[in-house]
């Protein structure tokens, strides 16, 4: 499995690197205040959970699947590493946010590290979540007629978060409230932000298996 794990790294590697560039620029507009750290923190966790989908692509073009099927692999080895592939994209995006976020911390002041904490779990639950849902399609239709659904779960909560924010229904006083709870409070529902969807990773993971399982080249 080491081995396939490292073939989607080595085929997503260019990618990675522009990301990895993107995401710097990023950083530095945390920094000097110009974007607000929840979207950085949310743009990171999504572009991150992009590599293992586009990694499909280049599946399909090269006909990786039919030549996985006549080697000796078991296909529950195949979707494993492309399963294992997202989670170490989501931690590298997970440890590069956190650093961040106590990088900023530090410069803001420790008083808005509660809620930057908090708000990095919301966003890494959202991106596992986001996987949760578009691996087994990916397997299922394959990636271009899984395209569609990836813009629905990708960004129609986006668009209903803002509409939300710019009709009163959320406001700055919501995310300001994160920071009068409980620290017992805030853990268990980071805690429980991140679980949940790692949770139905694996429950995706079996029904990907059960779809590859089934499947002729």
């Amino acid at each position: 499995m080491t081995g396939l794990i490292w073939k989607d790294m080595l085929v997503m590697r260019k990618t990675i690197r522009t990301y990895v560039l993107f995401l710097a620029f990023y950083a530095l507009l945390a920094v000097f205040d110009i974007f607000p750290l929840s979207t950085v923190t949310a743009v990171t966790e999504l572009i991150i959970m992009m590599p293992p989908l586009s990694a499909f692509s280049f599946d399909e073009y090269a006909k990786w699947d039919r030549y996985a099927a006549a080697l000796p692999l078991d296909r529950r080895a195949v979707v494993g590493a492309r399963y294992c592939f997202a989670l170490l994209m989501a931690a590298a995006a997970t440890l590069f946010c956190l650093v961040l976020t106590v990088l900023l911390s530090i410069l803001q002041g420790a008083d808005s590290l509660r809620g930057n904490l908090f708000s990095l779990a919301f966003c890494l639950g959202y991106g596992l979540l986001i996987a949760d849902i578009l691996l087994p399609l990916c397997y299922k239709l394959g990636v271009e007629r899984a395209r569609p659904y990836m813009y629905v779960v990708i960004f129609v909560p986006v668009i209903l978060f803002f509409g939300a924010y710019q009709l009163g229904l959320i406001s700055d006083g919501t995310f300001a409230a994160l920071e009068t709870l409980p620290e017992s409070t805030l853990l268990a529902g980071a805690g429980l932000v991140v679980l949940l969807p790692l949770r139905g990773m694996g429950v995706a993971y079996g029904i990907s298996c059960r779809i590859m399982g089934g499947k002729e080249f």
